[in-house]
């Protein structure tokens, strides 16, 4: 008798959508050919009434929540509070002579010649800053102390500010984080709110952006513990008593403790889960990620199965500089508005940033919405279909949506937008054409073209639009996998626990200088490893290390990996680290980030990174192999042309051929269009693998009869 399999869920809270999937899993790994997928709207005022609806839908689907063996959640409430200025009162406690760090930050400019810009608003004012003496040295030793008046008047004055947390960053804190904690740990008792300390928090030099990493913890802390404890309750009420995972913004998942313990680490989770299962999935293939959802598309690239991480990023205006899943936003939604600017000489059609939201949506939706949105081109061009759209479960007025854009050609007032299918065009013109440029942009930033990778595209939009930016940009193989609508929630569902440590060092990279790196190594490693056990996961994974090196007065470094531990046991030990090796190591980088590199210069170390992640269960993707069947025709509107196109789905006995386009696949929860001079196939894991067959596209022709 077959045991029942274990139920891994996933789910990712969006702007429009909440995703759900449930992975079986066995002994022989995670079994994507039985994934249970759902989709539900979201809930904006109360996302976790949609995680609880969407629960309950894959209840009804056969995920019995006794089997279940864990939750993993992608949220954007941290990140969504820290962009609307919705996040707790903060203030701040620094040294003295400190008080206007927030203020000046690295006083740049937001255009650099633009005199008259206005520099973003400060995220903690002034009057909420308290200084004290206390400061360390980079040795860790106190410069100046804090004495018990000096620090009950501080204590009383961070009270009389009524802020809801506060974000305690001392110079040189970097280098005693336990002092700093402990400073930190009192002021929790004594003042009975949430304290972030910026040196326990992420032990780094680099005051300002400590300091911003610090307050934007606090921000978010009291919110996200009221949210996250309140979600863990409500699952278990639901009878979902399975251990509640929160996706973490490095592509990997930490326990429910270890997030409310570092709540900033969760803010940019839902765009990582995605490119993180690209990785999984595909680890032998360069790829960029395309994900298109309700209010934005970003992109990831992937390389070899590691994504691309970084630790210059920013939210809004502030920078975030712990690891993160290099994730960039390229352009629009399907729920981004199409609107007339008539701010310049001349009136000229726009595709967001303002999206329509879950609520009321575009103007196809029926829920009231008076604005199209790039869904409604989609309708009226036929690559959705009323009928098909989310399995049926909500219809589309595609009439409405060709009022809608009829509307904005009279806005236009433009000779070749001047009805529903001239506006189109223009529409899918512009959002190809901006996200094409801001691709080939963050390529060229990782020293690529777009036409070296394969497009691997998901999100609800992904398969829609996918084809038509990849023409664009030269690229000829497009994959768009099975579970294509709920990919970040199947990154979430399949993500391992990870954890990334720092500590700031300064060390030549010769004999004396490596040892000194090797031991703070070390000691980031037995951290890493008691940590993971800490998550309930073991000893099995695998542990990095890397450091942040530069040549002798450059004025930058270069992250670069120097030793590896793998499975089956994180605890065998790192091997020895050799200035050699070290040296050897950063000359090839800077070779491929600046194209040479010079032995003569000495190599100095000012950082020692370490990321440790839980042992990954392989993915089981075969199973019984469909093929394209033709269900219907349609006409299909692409590169200003209609065409009679194919409308294929999934079916056993449907071909296993290349199907050439046009022609739309309906596959679930999305559309995926075929445009001319491309082929389209359903691979044995039930992806859609789209082929470019030629470099420009056909006009009208009859669609392939599968």
């Amino acid at each position: 008798m077959t045991a029942a399999p274990r139920w891994r869920v996933g789910v990712d809270v969006g702007g429009t959508f909440t995703d759900l999937v449930a992975v079986p899993t066995h002994r022989t790994g995670h079994d994507l050919s039985r994934l249970v997928a759902h989709k539900v709207a979201s809930t904006p005022h109360d996302p976790a009434a949609a995680v609880e609806e969407g629960l309950r839908g894959l209840a009804e689907r056969g995920v019995a929540f006794a089997n279940v063996a864990s939750v993993t959640h992608g949220t954007t409430i941290g990140l969504n509070a820290i962009l609307q200025r919705r996040g707790a009162r903060v203030a701040v406690l620094t040294s003295r002579g400190h008080r206007d760090l927030v203020q000046i930050g690295r006083a740049r400019l937001p255009r650099s010649f633009d005199l008259h810009a206005v520099p973003p608003a400060p995220l903690v004012p002034r009057d909420r800053v308290v200084e004290v003496d206390l400061r360390f040295g980079a040795d860790g030793v106190p410069v100046a102390t804090l004495d018990e008046p000096a620090y009950a008047a501080a204590r009383d004055t961070l009270a009389a500010t009524t802020a809801a947390a506060v974000a305690v960053c001392l110079v040189g804190g970097y280098a005693a984080p336990a002092a700093e904690a402990a400073l930190a740990a009192r002021l929790t008792a004594d003042l009975g709110v949430p304290v972030t300390s910026a040196g326990a928090l992420w032990p780094e030099s680099g005051e300002y952006e400590r300091t911003v990493l610090a307050v934007l913890d606090a921000q978010v802390r009291p919110l996200m513990t009221a949210y996250l404890t309140s979600l863990r309750d409500r699952v278990a009420q639901l009878g979902l008593t399975a251990p509640l995972f929160i996706s973490t913004s490095n592509g990997g998942s930490v326990s429910l403790a270890a997030a409310l313990e570092r709540p900033v680490t969760t803010v940019l989770s839902g765009p990582a889960a995605g490119v993180s299962a690209a990785g999984l999935l595909w680890p032998d293939r360069d790829v960029v990620t395309l994900d298109m959802g309700g209010t934005s598309s970003d992109i990831g690239v992937v390389r070899s199965g590691h994504p691309a991480v970084t630790t210059t990023t920013s939210i809004g205006d502030h920078p975030l500089t712990m690891p993160v899943v290099d994730v960039e936003a390229i352009g629009a939604g399907g729920g981004s508005v199409a609107w007339a600017d008539g701010s310049g000489a001349v009136v000229a059609l726009r595709v967001g940033p303002r999206s329509v939201g879950a609520v009321p949506g575009p103007v196809a939706y029926g829920q009231g919405g008076q604005h199209p949105a790039l869904t409604d081109a989609y309708v009226h061009a036929g690559a959705i279909a009323d009928g098909a759209f989310l399995q049926g479960r909500m219809r589309l007025d595609a009439a409405a949506a060709t009022a809608a854009l009829d509307a904005l050609g009279a806005a236009l007032a433009d000779p070749g937008t001047d009805d529903a299918t001239g506006v189109t065009d223009a529409v899918l013109r512009t959002a190809t054409a901006g996200m094409s440029t801001r691709v080939r942009t963050v390529l060229a930033r990782h020293g690529e073209v777009p036409d070296a990778f394969t497009f691997v595209a998901f999100g609800g939009a992904g398969g829609t639009h996918t084809a038509l930016l990849a023409h664009e940009l030269g690229v000829r193989r497009v994959v768009v996998p099975a579970a294509a609508a709920t990919f970040c929630a199947l990154g979430a569902a399949l993500a391992p626990v990870r954890r990334d440590l720092v500590r700031s060092v300064h060390a030549r990279a010769d004999d004396a200088g490596t040892r000194e790196v090797d031991a703070v190594a070390r000691a980031l490693a037995a951290t890493a490893v008691d940590w993971l056990q800490e998550q309930g996961v073991g000893t099995e994974g695998e542990l990095t290390v890397a450091v942040d090196a530069r040549y002798d007065a450059q004025p930058t470094t270069l992250t670069v990996d120097v030793a590896h531990v793998g499975t089956p046991d994180v605890r065998a030990g790192l091997p020895p680290l050799r200035a050699a090796d070290v040296a050897d190591l950063f000359a090839q980088a800077h070779t491929r980030y600046h194209g040479f590199a010079d032995p003569s210069v000495p190599v100095v170390v000012e950082a020692v990174r370490v990321a440790v992640r839980g042992a990954q269960a392989p993915v089981v993707r075969t199973g019984a192999r469909d093929g394209l069947r033709t269900v219907a025709h349609r006409r299909l509107r692409v590169d200003g042309r209609w065409h009679d196109a194919a409308v294929l789905a999934p079916a056993p006995d449907g071909t296993t051929d290349a199907v050439p386009g046009p022609a739309v696949v309906e596959k679930g929860d999305t559309s995926v269009v075929v445009p001319p001079g491309w082929t389209v196939t359903l691979d044995g894991a039930a992806d859609l693998v789209l082929t470019r067959t030629a470099t420009t596209q056909g006009g009208d022709r009859s669609a392939h009869g599968a």
